[in-house]
């Protein structure tokens, strides 16, 4: 059955490095972090750092699923409840790592954008729902329906049970969740990154 998370390939902490690499060689084609370094191989690194930290937290407070074993995508999800963690649950969960070489600026960079994102999402989602914390499917495989297949099953079950659904995006992916019932709320301009924030909510259907 087409929405059944059981249908999914869940990650679990043996496959969260090789789920970073997965996230972070879509992210480095889409040039979302192309601040962080001038240097390809320092970029790739950062970002594999910082994907798979985003992972190891969904999976302790959420889900994280792949469409199948091969791990073509990744989608990671968090509950509402799950969203104001301490700083010592991320140093926990391998954010020191990240503060190691990509240096001042863009360790300054990524915390005014995690600050505003939380700032911004608390504002729009004060309520029960669920966050799309990262979804990223792998260049080689994207336009085959796996993004299609990571999302879909979820929102099937936010839908049995009453509950919305938020993220934040860039532009050029806002075809897709609105194809999927996504709304702006707000879109955010952020000239330092050279693209623009953009934030969605999809209620219940």
């Amino acid at each position: 059955m087409l929405n059944d998370l059981d249908n999914l390939f869940r990650i679990d902490k043996t496959n969260i490095h090789l789920a970073g690499i997965v996230a972070a060689r879509a992210y480095f084609e889409a040039d979302d972090f192309s601040y962080s370094s001038k240097e390809p191989s320092k970029q790739m690194k950062f970002l594999i750092k910082l994907m798979s930290l985003t992972f190891r937290i969904s999976l302790k407070f959420g889900n994280v699923y792949a469409p199948t074993k091969n791990i073509e995508g990744v989608a990671a999800w968090l509950p509402h409840d799950k969203l104001n963690l301490s700083n010592w649950q991320y140093i926990r969960h391998g954010a020191l790592s990240i503060a190691i070489g990509p240096g001042k600026d863009v360790l300054k960079k990524l915390m005014r954008y995690s600050n505003l994102a939380r700032k911004k999402h608390k504002q729009h989602a004060n309520f029960p729902h669920m966050y799309l914390y990262n979804l990223a499917i792998d260049p080689q495989y994207q336009g085959n329906g796996y993004a299609s297949k990571l999302i879909k099953p979820m929102l099937a079950k936010l839908d049995e049970n009453n509950l919305p659904c938020y993220l934040e995006t860039h532009k050029r992916n806002l075809v897709m969740y609105e194809h999927y019932g996504f709304e702006v709320v707000e879109c955010i301009s952020r000239p330092e990154y050279d693209s623009d924030m953009w934030l969605m909510m999809r209620y219940n259907k």
